[in-house]
């Protein structure tokens, strides 16, 4: 998949909210799921967009006779789910053009990582030629609610993100939700039980908000939706990864 092919499916960025106590990873793209398998990927963006409404059109008055035929939705809901997705489908355009702005600005030689949360591969780029194919963990899209309120959502975040920096032998801090999980008690913020080495592999790349691209000791799980919220890689693709980033390059993750 070249970049152009790339642009066309990156088209939802992740954002992290907190509310009333909730942290959440959200995403912007409802969408997404069906788009891919409607398979319009290779569509222009134009024809993908106009594509989108229609379909959910036709999806809308199907799931409204789905139920009980003697109730379909009334048509002012419908035409007021559709003009909601209009107001999507213009909002994924303006985020397609940032995106496709960003790697037109690229060198043909300039290196940057790729990761496909689906199918959870990660790809290292030189310009448009793959370096590096690898399995990845990413997040497992679980929720933990502690009894106090605060609640957690583990997803990979969504976007173009940027290395901010790396790591050896990192320390893994464990944060409250590790805590919530097994369902043992906090502790303070600098208790040594916090600090665990030997966790996260030999090396960490970090992409700030806390997520990194590091090791992980489940290697059999490699391939599957499965961490809090960063990319696990295995030992060796994360040493290569990690020898050919710097502080500043680019990673797309969708």
């Amino acid at each position: 998949m070249d970049e152009g092919q790339l642009m066309k499916k990156m088209r939802c960025e992740g954002r992290g909210t907190r509310d009333k106590g909730r942290e959440i990873a959200t995403t912007s793209c409802p969408s997404r799921s069906i788009i891919r398998y409607l398979s319009m990927a290779a569509l222009p963006l134009r024809l993908r967009v106009s594509a989108v409404v229609p379909f959910y059109m036709v999806l809308l008055f199907s799931l409204s006779w789905a139920g009980d035929t003697s109730q379909p939705v009334p048509i002012e809901k419908l035409r007021s789910d559709v003009q909601s997705l209009q107001g999507q489908a213009a909002q994924l355009d303006e985020e397609n053009k940032g995106l496709r702005n960003m790697l037109r600005d690229m060198g043909d030689d300039e290196l940057y990582l790729v990761v496909d949360t689906e199918s959870n591969r990660l790809e290292m780029r030189q310009g448009k030629t793959i370096v590096l194919t690898a399995k990845v963990g990413t997040g497992s899209r679980q929720f933990v609610k502690e009894d106090r309120g605060r609640s957690w959502y583990f997803e990979s975040p969504m976007g173009s993100l940027t290395v901010l920096g790396r790591e050896r032998n990192p320390v893994w801090i464990r944060p409250d939700w590790s805590y919530v999980e097994e369902n043992m008690p906090i502790p303070p913020r600098n208790d040594p039980d916090r600090f665990v080495p030997d966790v996260l592999g030999k090396f960490a790349i970090l992409l700030g908000n806390g997520y990194k691209i590091h090791g992980t000791k489940w290697k059999n799980l490699l391939g599957t939706h499965f961490t809090h919220g960063c990319v696990s890689l295995g030992d060796d693709d994360l040493e290569i990864v990690y020898k050919s980033v710097k502080n500043g390059t680019k990673v797309y993750i969708y």
